[in-house]
């Protein structure tokens, strides 16, 4: 009966390093899941902003071409 526990017992503990070992497992690929999602988000994000600060880049050169424009029309109304 003794040996019966203490197998139960040797049994028992190699379970619970077991379940112990999955729940790291899981928690590690969950932690690496996140990680990589959260990389994938500042991705996202940098090229968000890269796009943006292109955008804004070409509507300021829009601005200042119709505005160096203006002012050649604006001189040359008032040579004449």
């Amino acid at each position: 009966d003794a040996v019966g526990e203490d197998i139960k017992a040797v049994i028992g503990k190699r379970d619970l390093d077991v379940i112990s070992f999955l729940k790291n497992s899981l928690s590690r690929a969950d932690l690496k899941r996140l990680t990589s999602y959260s990389h994938q988000d500042f991705e996202r994000a940098k090229l968000e902003a890269i796009v943006a600060a292109e955008q804004r880049m070409s509507a300021f050169k829009v601005c200042w071409i119709d505005s160096k424009l203006f002012q050649s029309l604006e001189a040359h109304r008032v040579e004449k």
